[in-house]
């Protein structure tokens, strides 16, 4: 493949020349980097373009992704991430659920077609010159601990780690500040790597962009790597679930859909206590709500027929609102064949707490 060459000597080698089906102009190489470039490279296999440009990660890579603790795991077990939890990494990695596949989803496509801008920019920005990286790279030690990088800096032993993020994050990235599952997930690749920094590069926005040196810590490093290694032996070799917690509700639903019908088991005091606590805090709750509504009301009294109100910095509505929505018991009197044609059971798990004849529940039904 002329016009594809690696760095310091190293060398592309086409592998199976041809097009990927559906993917024009594209085709596997092996890619050779002299072992002395980097900790733990050798040789990797990558998808190139016609031009040089790696792609995402394979589909191979993302299915060996269930056979290692990867970066954005590692802020999940550490309860950092906004979007996964201990639990919904164990059910993943043990094969309890089958991960979504988000690939095809609108921002995660725009966040890697963006991601060669804003390493360029950070070459602008630093005078460093990047390189991509499209492979996995193992702990040498723990093999179930593993990082696909962004990219590595040319000429020092650093890695950069790239973030495209809506302009409602801008004050995370304040005062110098930075998301600590961010952090996080390039602690976890110095970890893998042996790098001594990363450079955390944020496009907040599209009109903020920032830059963050994490310097690489032995002892936060040591720290992290032992909560990975036990959570890998104590949860996922031995499949004993972790822990819930408050974002679990999903992984829950995904774990256990059907509830087998007339089977009932024993629970312990922990329960009991559970169940105590959910019952104060629901008795709690129903009265702040009545104090909300209460007042509530005598603000719709103020404005009478008016559609808003203005107070100080605030502005009070109380709007029209037209919605039009099916009439169901009108169409089964009136088109029962169609009713029926088009009426789909649907099946849920409904949360109950029964105290003689009381029933406490969750208020979604689910």
């Amino acid at each position: 493949m002329p016009g594809i060459q690696g760095e310091n000597g190293g060398r592309v080698l086409p592998l199976v020349p041809g097009n990927i089906p559906g993917e024009e102009g594209h085709c596997w190489v092996v890619i050779y980097f002299p072992l002395g470039l980097a900790p733990y490279y050798g040789v990797r296999v990558g998808l190139w373009d016609i031009r040089g440009y790696e792609l995402m990660l394979t589909p191979e890579q993302i299915k060996e992704r269930l056979g290692y603790i990867g970066s954005t795991d590692s802020a999940a077990i550490l309860g950092l991430s906004r979007y996964s939890t201990p639990l919904s990494v164990w059910a993943e990695k043990t094969g309890a659920i089958v991960p979504e596949d988000i690939s095809h989803k609108l921002p995660v496509r725009l966040g890697h077609k963006l991601e060669q801008a804003v390493a360029e920019l950070f070459t602008e920005e630093t005078g460093k010159k990047l390189h991509r990286v499209n492979e996995t790279i193992y702990h040498p030690k723990y093999k179930f601990l593993a990082a696909n990088i962004d990219r590595r800096v040319v000429g020092e032993k650093a890695l950069c780690e790239i973030k495209n993020v809506g302009a409602f994050r801008r004050d995370e990235w304040r005062d110098g500040q930075s998301p600590a599952e961010y952090i996080c997930q390039v602690m976890h690749q110095l970890a893998v790597t042996g790098m001594e920094r990363g450079y955390l590069v944020g496009l907040i926005g599209n009109t903020d962009f920032e830059i963050r040196t994490i310097e690489r810590d032995e002892n936060a490093l040591r720290d992290l790597v032992s909560r990975e290694v036990s959570f890998w032996n104590d949860f996922v070799v031995t499949k004993i679930m972790p822990s819930t917690s408050r974002g679990d509700k999903d992984t829950l639903s995904a774990l256990f859909p059907i509830a087998e019908e007339g089977r009932e088991i024993q629970l312990d005091d922990r329960a009991s206590a559970l169940c105590e606590s959910i019952e104060g805090l629901r008795a709690d709750l129903k009265g702040l709500e009545s104090t909300i509504i209460g007042a509530e009301n005598e603000l719709k009294a103020m404005l009478g027929t008016a559609e808003a109100g203005t107070v100080g910095d605030r502005k009070i509505y109380w709007s029209n609102i037209i919605t039009r929505r099916l009439d169901g018991e009108s169409l089964k009197e009136e088109l029962p064949e169609i009713y029926e044609k088009f009426r789909k059971p649907s099946t849920y798990r409904k949360f109950l707490i029964k105290t003689n004849t009381k029933e406490n529940h969750n208020g979604d039904n689910k």
